[in-house]
């Protein structure tokens, strides 16, 4: 039995699953349905360029939350249904065209976190099942798993190298967290304190690393480590912040994601103190990364059509960029092309049923 869902007007066939989405180059096939997409002329800012709808079950939600760019090569990475019992999935676009790559059994749930020093050079956490995956330019490999209990979550990851590597795991809805851990490229070493807390984290430097975390109460913490040891910081002008994201792009050029008294702002630090900034919407940012203008995209999706992206200009201006009029389908995750003006974004389409793994493009 197969099922037909119509974009635009052509009908594509995957066996088990019919997926159309306009112009198609190229077409594979496994226990997957697979779409890699040509926009059209009339196509949104962000238009989506591939969808994956990991098979079975018919219904699984699959989506990307991690996204990799670099000139000739982009990397996916999430899961095949991120609702119940599924597996990581990584995609690579090498010069085009998708690659689907084994990763090594054993690990399951999906990649909610992962962090690139370089193309070579790629670290992955499992959002259930402790697994932290390694990619070495060859192939991915299992890292070596520290003391953490199998049963509980990660939440971020930070490399610097293959011999230093953070990951944060705070705890949910009845899934304790994995805590902070550190790799020196041979073992793990568990970190307490204000950094137990941390849920996310990004750097600019070896020594100038920023993170969010939960001390007392969700997302209420701003964290720094100097190159020694992680501290918080209270920020005056974030005073009553709720942290839902960071990005450090250098030492003087943060930002951080949030709300306040449920009102979404952002933070800025410039080297030598933070200002708080307006935020369009009524949804706190989730992510961000560079436009390639000086400016940053900013995610934050509402639910509700249309999909947008929301780019902040160097000057400060917002604008809304369409993704689509279909509230399924969502970026989630951003990179910017270096030396570029073109960014991808990771998320999810729909699919049938459930949702597939998407891929989107704009620049």
């Amino acid at each position: 039995m197969t099922s037909r869902l119509r974009f635009g007007g052509s009908r594509i066939g995957f066996g088990r699953s019919r997926i159309g989405f306009g112009s198609i180059s190229r077409l594979a096939s496994c226990l997957c349905a697979v779409t890699l997409v040509v926009p059209a002329a009339t196509s949104p800012t962000w238009t989506l360029r591939l969808a994956i709808h990991y098979l079975p079950p018919a219904n699984s939600h699959s989506q990307y939350d991690v996204v990799f760019a670099w000139p000739g090569q982009v990397w996916f990475l999430g899961g095949s249904n991120i609702v119940g019992h599924g597996k990581p999935k990584v995609e690579r676009l090498h010069n085009g065209k998708p690659q689907s790559l084994p990763l090594p059994p054993g690990p399951h749930s999906w990649i909610t976190a992962a962090s690139a020093p370089s193309r070579n050079d790629i670290w992955a956490v499992t959002f259930l099942g402790g697994s932290v995956l390694h990619w070495n330019g060859s192939a991915w490999k299992t890292a070596p798993r520290g003391n953490w209990k199998t049963g509980t979550r990660f939440t971020g990851i930070t490399a610097l190298s293959p011999t230093n590597v953070w990951v944060f795991g705070t705890s949910g809805r009845r899934i304790p967290g994995a805590g902070t851990w550190h790799f020196d490229g041979t073992k793990w070493t568990s970190v307490n304190g204000v950094a137990g807390g941390i849920f996310q984290a990004n750097a600019a430097a070896r020594t100038d690393i920023w993170g969010i975390g939960n001390e007392g109460r969700f997302g209420n913490a701003l964290l720094h480590f100097g190159g020694s040891a992680w501290r918080r910081v209270r920020p005056a002008a974030l005073t009553g912040f709720t942290y839902t994201h960071v990005l450090a792009l250098s030492r003087s050029n943060v930002w951080v994601a949030g709300s306040v008294a449920g009102v979404p702002k952002l933070g800025h630090f410039t080297g030598h103190g933070w200002n708080l900034l307006r935020m369009p919407g009524k949804t706190p940012a989730t992510g961000m990364c560079r436009d390639g203008r000086a400016g940053i995209w900013v995610i934050a999706n509402s639910g509700a059509a249309p999909s947008v992206v929301l780019d902040r200009s160097r000057t400060g201006t917002w604008t809304r960029s369409l993704v689509s009029h279909n509230a399924a389908n969502q970026v989630l995750a951003c990179a910017l092309v270096p030396g570029t003006m073109q960014a991808w974004g990771a998320g999810k389409a729909a699919a049938p049923q459930g949702s597939a793994a998407a891929a989107y493009h704009t620049g």
